[in-house]
Formats: C-alpha cells, structure tokens, sequence
C-alpha cells in the first residue's frame, strides 16, 4: 500500500495532545500485521524505490562479527550515491530539516552529507513485538498525556494520533533492558580545542524487564547510574537517576561529590538546567535527543515525511572505538568523510513550551525514525524564536540483540560554533538484561564512593 499513513491521521493533525487518551480498535491494531510494520511503521516502500519496502530488518550479525566484540559495518563496501553540500542543498530541501540547511549555510566549506543507499534494517525481538499490538490495543495517555497507562515491554502507542504519543514512543523505544557503557564526552570548539570528559555508565529500562510485566514493574522507564573519570576535577562523581512513566511521581536524583563525601539529592539535573559537562551547550534534557518528563511542553504532531538521517553508523562508531578521535571531532561538526546519511520516513513533531512552564528552550521541532522512533535530528529554537541548536543522533545497527540504539549524538550551537558530542563509546557497548533494581539506589552510591 503506497498511501501514506498521514491519511489516516490527517483529521489529527491539527490536536494538542492534552487529556486522556484512548487505545486504538481491534482492526486498526490489526494493520500491525499487514500494511503496518509490528511497531508502526510503513511496511511499504515509497514511490520511487528510494525508501525500500521493510521486510523484517537485519537481526542475523554479519560476517566478522564475534560476539561481545565491535560490532562491524555490515555496509563498509558502499560508496555514496551523491554528496550534499552548500552549493546543491537547495535542490533537496524538502528533505533537509532547518537545522541542516542552516548548517550549510554557516558551514559552506565543510559541512557535507554523503548519502548512502537507505537500508532499513532496524528489528526488535517477537516478545516486543507481540507487547507494541498489546499496548496498542490497551495502552493510554493520562494526566494531560504526560503519564503512560496500561502499556509493557513494546512502543505503547504504534499507531499514534498525537505528539505526546510519538514521543512517548522515543521515551519507551526498545534499547534492550539494560547496558553497561565506557564513555568519552567531547565539547569541541571553533578554533580545535576540546574539553573531554569520561565516565562508565549503567542503564536498565525496567518498562522492558522480560521477568515482569505491567502490574509487577517498577514504573520506572530508565534506571542510570554514571561514575565520571575524568576530567580531574569530576573524578569520583556520581550521578543516580530514576525516571518513572508517571510524570506526576517527578524524576528521582542522586548525586555523590567527592569533595563533599556525602550522597545528596540533586532536584536540579533534568530539564533546562545546563548539563555541566559540556559548559553549557545543552540542557539536561537534550540527552538522547530529549529525555525525561514531557511535562512542560506542548506536543503537536506536524504529520510524516521524508529526511535525509544518519542511520547505520557502525562504520563511524567504529572508528571511535579504534581512536580516530582526532579526525573525526573537526571544529564546528563531525568529520563529513566518516558519517552516513540516508533518505527515511520520520514522524515530525513541534513542541512548545507550554504557557506557565518554563524552559530555555522556546520551541523544539523532532524528527523519529518510523522505525525505531528513535528521535534522529531536532532542531532547537530560543525564546525569540531563533534558530539556536541543532541536535543530530547517529544509530548503531545491533544486529546481535537485535536493536537500532542511539549512539554518538551531538548539538551544535550556531551562536558559539562549539558543539557538544555525548555516548561515544570507547569500546563496545554492552547491551543485556541489565542490573537489578538494588543497584540504582543511594545505597550502592554510597558504596561506589567508599571504593
């Protein structure tokens, strides 16, 4: 079926998701199974064949993997089919978001988008499968859609007619139940000089615990502890975060510092409060593209289209792993020779700040792949309504769980020229069932600092 699922929810465009929200009928579930993909996307290709039809994405490793080990590019003989750059981009702007054509027009000289032939390998395993046409036919929005109701271990809203839907299926995308992740966090500025920074991190994503189910988890979406290493001035530092589906019961936070040698509360770390470990160029909530309660936003859901996104960056993140730091982490955005863009369908969604909230962040625009609704680009607009920062997502094709995660994200601040690079792992990263719920409390901090 070539007829764009926008149809189905043009009467829909227009809503700001607030209230309470039902579940979809029995026979629109039933398109999960036929012209839908299980998790909602257009199984279909689109009219000229450059979008392929989904046909079950890649969930078998390729040649030259072992496992526990880097996960190679399953597409490292591909050359690009054209290249984007200042002098051409005009001619493919309806598939450019303002952020990228914004960055041709600062960065005329070097900033370009190889293009590569689109392959949509993204796959999650049957049991999430099976859970997304549950949660799509039984799950719910609450408190003016900023609750998650009667959904588990699937994205709860596949079928989605409202923005606070679709980004609640960024908030609740499959990533595995839990990491475990050695990382580098660069701030790289216009003239090359760099602050980095290093932790090892743990996550677990208790929505997705195979052993419970709605009535018996936790209500937490994300459970992450972060240990920083460096810089020096950070070693020893600790962060506890718990973030539950129910926007009412507020983000849970800990932190440890050593100079103070006691675990506290830290009510400050999420939202517009800038994220200290880029100096400022990001909040807190720009983490993963966005994260945390969508409390003080409106949601609206613009409709689909077609962009050109990074997507099946292995090749990229391999090279980090194997060091190539310094060639990859050029002034003002990444080295264009080791990024992948290709042409997929995103859902579009605006959000903005709601009258009596408060935020840095005037208005915020998101663009989620269809099939993974991981959010793949936003571009960030201040109080005046200027154009401010633009937020790109590489995506690391793990075939072997299988799962397409976000990895190696960065905004660029068009003010400053700096921009902030977050999640590059300087090994791979380790995706299994995760810790349990006695690790993400202050008690194991406070044991993580006596050591």
């Amino acid at each position: 079926m070539k007829k764009t699922i926008l149809t189905l929810f043009i009467s829909c465009l227009a809503l700001n998701s607030g209230g309470t929200l039902a579940a979809v009928s029995e026979q629109k579930a039933a398109q999960l199974a036929n012209e839908l993909t299980p998790v909602g996307a257009e199984r279909s290709g689109n009219m000229d064949g450059s979008i392929p039809e989904w046909t079950g994405g890649m969930s078998t490793p390729p040649a030259g993997y072992k496992p526990g080990g880097t996960r190679v590019d399953p597409f490292a003989d591909e050359k690009p089919l054209f290249t984007i750059n200042a002098s051409n981009y005009q001619q493919y702007a309806e598939k450019l978001s303002a952020g990228q054509k914004a960055l041709f027009e600062k960065y005329p000289e070097t900033f370009q988008m190889p293009i590569y032939p689109t392959h949509r390998t993204a796959a999650a395993p049957q049991w999430v499968y099976d859970n997304t046409k549950q949660n799509a036919l039984t799950g719910q929005l609450s408190d003016e859609g900023n609750s998650v109701e009667q959904a588990y271990g699937g994205y709860p809203f596949p079928i989605p007619a409202t923005g606070h839907e679709v980004i609640w299926n960024h908030l609740l995308r499959w990533n595995a139940p839990g990491n475990h992740k050695t990382l580098r966090h660069i701030s790289v500025y216009p003239n090359g000089d760099k602050t980095i920074g290093g932790s090892t991190a743990r996550e677990a994503f208790p929505f997705y615990d195979t052993s419970k189910d709605a009535s018996s988890y936790n209500g937490n979406m994300l459970q992450l502890l972060v240990q920083y290493e460096e810089p020096v001035r950070r070693k020893g530092e600790v962060i506890l975060l718990r973030d539950p589906v129910n926007a009412e019961a507020g983000r849970q936070a800990w932190q440890y510092i050593p100079g103070q040698r006691r675990v506290r509360r830290a009510p400050t770390i999420g939202f517009d409060t800038p994220n200290t470990e880029f100096s400022g160029l990001t909040t807190y909530d720009d983490a993963f593209m966005f994260n945390g309660s969508p409390e003080r936003f409106d949601w609206k859901l613009v409709g689909k289209k077609e962009l050109y996104v990074a997507y099946n960056n292995n090749g990229l993140l391999v090279a980090f792993e194997n060091g190539k730091t310094e060639e990859i982490e050029t002034p003002n955005h990444l080295n264009p020779a080791f990024t992948r863009w290709e042409l997929h369908r995103v859902w579009e969604v605006e959000a903005t700040v709601k009258e009596g909230q408060r935020h840095v962040y005037g208005k915020r625009t998101f663009y989620l792949d269809e099939d993974t609704w991981n959010i793949t680009a936003t571009d960030i607009y201040d109080g005046r309504g200027e154009l401010w920062r633009v937020g790109l997502a590489n995506q690391l094709n793990a075939y072997d769980i299988p799962a397409t995660v976000i990895r190696s994200y960065y905004h660029i601040d068009l003010q400053s020229g700096a921009y902030a690079l977050n999640e590059v792992d300087r090994k791979p990263i380790k995706l299994y069932a995760g810790e349990d719920d006695k690790f993400f409390t202050p008690a194991q901090v406070r044991k993580m600092s006596r050591r």
